[in-house]
């Protein structure tokens, strides 16, 4: 009995199951359950098995989580969000990248990228509806720039990047991920928005009855200020990034600014089964050798040039139909073999791959992210009407997967890694 096989054989039934049941509960709960399996199949005992839990992770993203939470409780991110939008001028053709930007500064400053598509995507198309704008286009605005915006080092997202490259025993510069996925996912929302016509918009500006939007208040701005907190904490002093959020969270209950259980009350638990249960899985399959077999499969397909731009077009293939975490916990295991095997290939140039990509098409529709811009159309225009932009935004997901790999490639070619 070949373990490593099966084991490697549980992650792709995991995905299968993920593409037909997007409720990330089923894929945590899922992933425990054949964790379990797998494990008592390979020899461990219930204790050792338990010992596969991914507790660093779970900390990091439980802890920048709950700060947002309290964001997100006293209205302070949404009231964010609505401000800068006001600044905007009437030009009805820069509008999309108005909210764009905007949405990089929402996941730049630590936004969880669904609270951030679910506030930002929502008012960009209530105001493409009153300017005469394409409501998918703005839609997709706000949901590219807030994901493009999650590889900042504070944003709860990089906690599984950094979870993946320690597994593996390997160093990894945020910072530089941050920069390049900016400027590729940039240049690939100017692709999509020339695609879908919008430099050919007409129509008047959105208002967004500027005066009806309050000032922020005490609780507001000290949570506001709580961000600047975490910088602080993550970038001065080192501190993770869950401790930091955690730290900060007490902080501003203490001070009034939200309630403890408001706080919590927004922590996704969903989102906490799917890491646990799924990074549970990934560190046994990584265990017995799984990952050793991927890399060799991937390996065979691949020269020095080739192995960023396959490795951005599986994560984002894969995100397509289920969450971008798990391809990043997924693939960046498989790296070591595949540097192994393919000589001249980058290993920081495969690691930002994988992590690009796994948010490059996430805005199709049948993903966590492109479900919210879907939602937030259903709920705006009605479900019979939203229903005609299915194709045309899984279209857009993945054109958007593709772009980020050919910028890749050419990245590549230039052997600047």
């Amino acid at each position: 009995m070949n373990i490593s096989l099966i084991s490697l054989l549980a992650i792709i039934f995991v995905f299968v199951i993920g593409a037909f049941k997007r409720n990330p509960l089923h894929l945590g709960l899922l992933g425990l359950l054949i964790t379990y399996i797998i494990g008592r199949i390979g020899g461990f005992t219930d204790v050792e098995i338990m010992a596969f839990f991914p507790t660093t992770l779970f900390v990091r993203v439980f802890g920048i989580m709950l700060f947002f939470g309290t964001v997100q409780a006293n209205g302070a991110m949404e009231l964010l969000a609505r401000k800068l939008l006001s600044k905007t001028d009437s030009n009805i053709k820069l509008l999309p990248f108005y909210i764009f930007f905007i949405g990089i500064l929402m996941g730049t400053i630590g936004v969880n990228s669904l609270a951030g598509i679910a506030i930002l995507s929502g008012i960009g198309i209530s105001l493409a509806l009153t300017s005469g704008g394409d409501p998918l286009l703005f839609g997709i605005a706000g949901g590219y720039g807030v994901v493009a915006g999650c590889y900042s080092p504070i944003n709860e997202f990089t906690a599984n990047i950094i979870t993946a490259v320690d597994s593996i025993g390997l160093n990894t510069n945020l910072f530089l991920i941050f920069m390049l996925a900016i400027v590729t996912f940039t240049i690939s929302f100017a692709i999509i928005y020339f695609i879908m016509g919008g430099h050919r918009a007409e129509g008047g500006h959105g208002d967004l009855a500027k005066d009806d939007i309050p000032d922020f208040n005490r609780d507001q701005t000290i949570t506001l200020l709580g961000i600047l907190g975490i910088l602080v904490l993550v970038i001065f002093l080192g501190i993770d990034v869950g401790w930091a959020g955690l730290i900060v969270t007490i902080i501003c209950i203490l001070l009034g600014a939200c309630r403890s259980t408001d706080s919590i009350r927004n922590v996704s638990l969903v989102a906490l089964i799917l890491i646990s249960g799924v990074g549970a899985l990934i560190n046994l399959v990584s265990e017995l050798g799984g990952f050793e077999l991927m890399s060799t499969a991937l390996a065979s397909i691949m020269n020095g040039s080739t192995v960023a731009p396959v490795m951005s077009m599986t994560s984002s293939v894969m995100s397509l139909f289920t969450i971008a975490r798990l391809c990043v916990l997924t693939l960046i295991p498989t790296i070591p073999g595949i540097i192994e095997s393919v000589p001249g290939a980058s290993i920081d140039l495969a690691v930002i791959a994988i992590s690009v990509g796994s948010l490059a098409s996430s805005i199709g529709p049948l993903s966590s992210n492109g479900a919210l811009i879907m939602q937030n159309l259903s709920q705006q225009l009605g479900e019979e009407e939203a229903a005609n932009y299915f194709t045309k935004q899984m279209i857009m997901g993945v054109i958007g997967g593709i772009n980020i790999a050919l910028a890749l490639w050419v990245i590549s070619l230039l052997n600047i890694f």
